[in-house]
């Protein structure tokens, strides 16, 4: 392992040491209001940026950007294909950033500030110049998203969300599972709750879904249709309006396969586990503070996911 794959992995591991973990979360739900919750965080990696006078919209994203802090940080110490896996994985917060600029665009209301990207951007220099939805399509199709179809607002947003899903199946072989369920989930949504098949074009670029799963018209035909690799997501789920169980064992499967990579030799599994590990961190925290937000009246299994 050279030198820069050794500093980056051994920052890795301080890193995860910042994690408050499922125990302290369950301490932040169980919390009698969301300021006793935030309360909950003073001390920890969230408390830098979490205030306690924070609503529980602004603590989500005070969570959030915590997490693509510590990545950017991870990012800084690893040699160039160690920040170019993390670039990857990272995707999401580009994305959520051009949602936020078409949904502004599209008439949905004001635009919140970008999360700040530093070198985990991609694209967002020269989308961020975008006025229109014209643009921005513009934009994304020359960039490294190869976004080719659709120009409105939600075809843009899904082929953002395809698009992700066939980066990281192509460059992070040890997750592939994680996307195939991932994209199980969005096929559920897309076919069974939204009820449209409008977008089936889309869908048949997502890595790890056949194509007859996209003529499913139940649940059970999805799952039947489903190979192994992605179905496992769907296992517990009976009915399309509990996909928020699919979510959550989602969660629970990146934790559990994390844990096993982050012992590995291989730097680029201990990085994967990385950015998994602390991304699962800041849901469940995040998710920990709804709890606290609500008084309890949701259980912090129901919120939170992974290991209690």
């Amino acid at each position: 392992m050279s030198a820069a794959w050794t500093a980056g992995t051994t920052r890795a591991q301080l890193l995860l040491g910042r994690r408050i973990g499922a125990e302290q979360a369950r301490a932040v739900a169980s919390s009698a209001s969301l300021a006793d919750g935030l309360n909950a965080l003073v001390g920890s990696a969230y408390g830098e940026r979490v205030g306690a006078a924070d609503a529980l919209s602004a603590a989500e994203r005070h969570v959030t950007e915590t997490l693509l802090w510590h990545l950017r940080i991870l990012a800084g110490w690893l040699p160039a294909a160690g920040a170019v896996l993390v670039r990857t994985l990272a995707a999401r917060f580009e994305l959520e950033n051009v949602d936020a600029r078409l949904g502004a665009l599209a008439g949905e209301g004001r635009e919140p500030p970008p999360f700040v990207l530093g070198g985990l951007a991609t694209a967002w220099p020269e989308i961020d110049r975008a006025r229109t939805i014209e643009e921005v399509g513009a934009a994304l199709e020359s960039s490294a998203w190869r976004v080719r179809s659709g120009r409105s607002a939600a075809e843009l947003a899904l082929g953002l969300r395809v698009a992700w899903a066939r980066r990281v199946w192509e460059s992070v072989p040890a997750a592939a599972d994680w996307v195939a369920g991932a994209g199980a989930v969005l096929v559920a949504r897309e076919l069974l709750v939204a009820g449209t098949r409008a977008h089936v074009a889309q869908l048949q670029r997502l890595p790890g879904i056949p194509a007859d799963a996209l003529e499913a018209g139940t649940l059970g035909e999805l799952k039947a249709a489903l190979p192994a690799r992605a179905a496992w997501v769907l296992a517990d789920v009976d009915d399309p309006s509990e996909l928020w169980r699919a979510e959550l064992e989602w969660w629970r499967r990146v934790e559990r396969d994390s844990e096993v990579l982050r012992r590995s030799r291989a730097p680029r599994a201990v990085v994967l586990a990385t950015v998994a590990l602390l991304a699962v961190d800041a849901q469940r925290t995040a998710r920990a503070l709804v709890a606290a937000a609500y008084a309890r009246t949701v259980g912090f299994a129901e919120v939170a996911g992974g290991a209690a």
